[in-house]
């Protein structure tokens, strides 16, 4: 099995330092395959952040596997390395999908905008957002889709997928009015 895990190591290293090349010479990432490997998203927890996102991923999960299993078969727990291996695979995607990327997109301005700097934003209600209570608005900001709680600035329902402007921004919830609300005074004086 060391021999498996050898040709894992060495295949997937070799696979990784040609997109490597490919990506910064000749600006083609993931081998021309840009599209996420997995189009599910975790309600609560980010468990699609464990999984390898794109094929570069999946290049480094099975170098980590492959070193992972390699050393456990050296350690005498051949029964249990490949259930093992995986392990360190799923727990190095989620450092670099997660953390990493979250302290890049921090450096190059790529988070949730704060206070009145969200003002004027457009989006949309990806959910229902109750008169009374909350619910999540998608929005684009520095080229970057969002998912953020909101509530509506005038107590109003808003219904799915309906046009949201953002009013501002206060503990990480989204003021929000409707697209329509803002129009609603023109249409009053045009009758």
């Amino acid at each position: 099995m060391r021999y498996v895990y050898l040709t894992i190591v060495i295949g997937s290293a070799a696979l990784f330092i040609t997109d490597m090349v490919l990506r910064y010479m000749e600006k083609i990432a993931s081998f021309g395959m840009e599209k996420k490997l997995f189009k599910f998203k975790g309600q609560t927890i980010p468990i699609e952040k464990f999984l390898p996102e794109n094929i570069t991923m999946l290049f480094v999960f099975f170098l980590v596997f492959g070193v992972a299993g390699y050393f456990l078969e050296l350690m005498g727990f051949w029964i249990v390395s490949l259930v093992l291996a995986v392990v360190p695979g799923f727990i190095v995607c989620f450092l670099i999908q997660q953390t990493l990327k979250a302290t890049i997109d921090k450096y190059r301005d790529k988070v949730l905008p704060k206070g009145y700097a969200a003002a004027d934003i457009q989006g949309f209600a990806y959910e229902e957002i109750d008169g009374d209570g909350y619910g999540i608005i998608e929005f684009v900001y520095n080229d970057v889709e969002f998912h953020a709680p909101a509530t509506s600035v005038n107590g109003t329902n808003i219904p799915k997928f309906e046009k949201v402007i953002i009013i501002f921004e206060e503990d990480g919830v989204y003021f929000v009015q409707s697209i329509l609300e803002v129009f609603e005074p023109l249409n009053e004086t045009n009758e």
